[in-house]
């Protein structure tokens, strides 16, 4: 069987890139080639489909191998690269080897062409796989991470669902009728009841926010500018029944840009160094310790997050060890030994530095240094409120939790005609029907027929309602769902949103799509 290979070749020569091409076929391939030679036909090579392998002449007119080796760096590709060339010394091919080419060879001598192509191919799959293998055990370790901290992360949620619940139950006992007092006592007791329960109910969104960030896949994300005080406050919300046990918290925030960075990446790595700090104080003496939380600028302009404790310390031979995998001072069952390896690996992929400094009986402390961002993340723009006299724009709401939709209704009705499904098949059925909405918000995620799936049938039913389609998710938890929504140009809302937030995105898709 003719085994299949996608080949990309750098030659300004035609009969160059014959020659190759023919060497591919004696070799027994049927190869995919597209032969290109200025870096603007690369880049659209690259980006228009993958590729399994560039074979690169060294020196053209308007290129050159090493230049054409740095725009598939450039665009994140780590296919072999050989260079096959007729006019260049062993000096050269050494340099070119060194700067990440994985083979060079005379045009004259394609002897070796299809062995180098076969060993490249075979040392690429491995790579592909141990690639894969480190991502889940990045994944795994920080499940890990969070399953050790299920118990933290339900007290947490139960603290505020506590007040949550009960301040409910006070609004509605003074609504049914006035307790002692009178109704004004009633009335502020019923104030101070919703404030509390808002509050609540923000520490809970807040809480399912970081289980996300977490719980998300790193290569989902790519690097950019991250907001490290944030990262650290969601490590440490996940942390906080670890820490309130054994010791203060002091946070000594710096104002600092933002760094380059990968969110779920970096929360592992805080989440990781704040437990380790905390497990290093012995429980009960919460008064006595301190595990101090900071940022700086270090003279590099690198953004630097310190994590320090008064704990036991380290001796210089556990400290030397620290960073090896599988290397644990933990019981056996209670440490793989894998979380400061992986921190390690995390930090030095997004061109960062982990550095650690103890004392025994005196305490450690860890220090991650970023570069910082190219550039700075926009600030988020203030949430635009419609004018009074503004039309009232209908709007299809479609989630399966009525309660849900009952609530949007009663914020959107305020400005609003509201029309609410509890399905995305009701929402079709309406459709069918021959109603028209200026805006569709809708679920992503529902049983039967998913958000997804509704976009689709109203880009064959009615396109411009697809267009006018607003995303509710609680976390896009799959990767089909993921994909979808950097598919599409339409807008999303993370559930529980503010209302703020729902009127601002509301707002600016009425802005974008004129009201029918």
């Amino acid at each position: 069987m003719p085994k299949q290979l996608h080949v990309l070749i750098v030659e300004d020569d035609e009969r160059d890139a014959a020659l190759l091409m023919r060497e591919l076929r004696r070799g027994g391939y049927d190869a995919v080639v597209e032969r290109v030679e200025t870096p603007e036909a690369l880049r659209a090579a690259l980006e228009r489909k993958p590729w399994d392998i560039v074979l690169s002449d060294y020196s053209m007119p308007r290129f050159s191998a090493p230049e054409a080796l740095s725009v598939v760096r450039e665009k994140g590709q780590e296919m072999p690269f050989i260079i096959v060339s007729g006019t260049v010394g062993e000096e050269t091919a050494v340099d070119a080897m060194r700067a990440g080419a994985h083979d060079f060879m005379p045009k004259g001598r394609l002897a070796r062409l299809l062995p180098a192509i076969e060993r490249e191919m075979r040392e690429a799959a491995g790579r592909a796989q141990r690639k894969k293998m480190q991502e889940q055990l990045l994944i795994s370790d920080r499940m890990a991470s969070v399953g050790v901290l299920a118990a933290s992360v339900a007290h947490e949620i139960n603290n505020p669902l506590a007040v949550l619940a009960t301040n409910l139950e006070i609004v509605a006992r003074n609504f049914d009728g006035p307790g002692v007092g009178g109704p004004e006592s009633a009335f502020a007791a019923v104030g101070e009841a919703l404030r509390d329960a808002q509050e609540a109910a923000e520490r809970v969104r807040l809480i399912v926010r970081d289980l996300k960030m977490f719980s998300r896949p790193g290569n989902e994300e790519q690097n950019g500018p991250v907001e490290i005080e944030e990262v650290l406050e969601s490590s440490i919300r996940m942390a906080s029944n670890e820490i309130r046990h054994r010791a203060q918290l002091v946070r000594d925030y710096a104002r600092v840009p933002a760094a380059n960075g990968n969110l779920p990446r970096l929360g592992q790595v805080f989440l990781n160094l704040i437990v380790n700090a905390a497990q290093a104080i012995p429980d009960g003496r919460a008064g006595a310790n301190e595990i101090r939380i900071s940022t700086r600028l270090d003279p590099q302009g690198r953004v630097v997050a310190s994590i320090s404790d008064t704990g036991v310390g380290m001796p210089a031979d556990v400290l030397a060890r620290i960073f090896d995998p599988f290397f644990t001072t933990k019981p056996v069952g209670v440490g793989t030994g894998l979380g400061l390896a992986i921190c390690h690996r995390i930090v030095t992929s997004l061109g960062g530095e982990i550095s650690v400094h103890s004392e025994i009986g005196k305490g450690t402390t860890f220090e991650v240094a970023l570069p910082q961002a190219h550039a700075a993340a926009a600030p988020p723009p203030e949430a635009p409120t419609e004018a009074p006299g503004a039309q009232r724009a209908h709007v299809l709401v479609v989630d399966d939790e009525p309660m849900l939709g009952r609530a949007i209704k009663r914020i959107l009705s305020q400005r609003h005609e509201v029309t609410v499904a509890t399905s995305a098949i009701e929402a079709v059925r309406l459709l069918k029907g021959g109603l028209r909405f200026d805006l569709i918000l809708s679920d992503l995620m529902m049983p039967e027929m998913t958000g997804m799936d509704l976009h689709a049938a109203l880009l064959d039913l009615a396109p411009d309602q697809a267009e006018r389609m607003i995303f509710m998710t609680g976390g896009a938890f799959s990767a089909e769902a993921a994909a979808f929504l950097r598919a599409i140009p339409n807008p999303s809302i993370e559930k529980p949103f503010k209302t703020d937030v729902l009127w601002q995105v509301l707002h600016s898709q009425l802005q974008q799509t004129p009201q029918k």
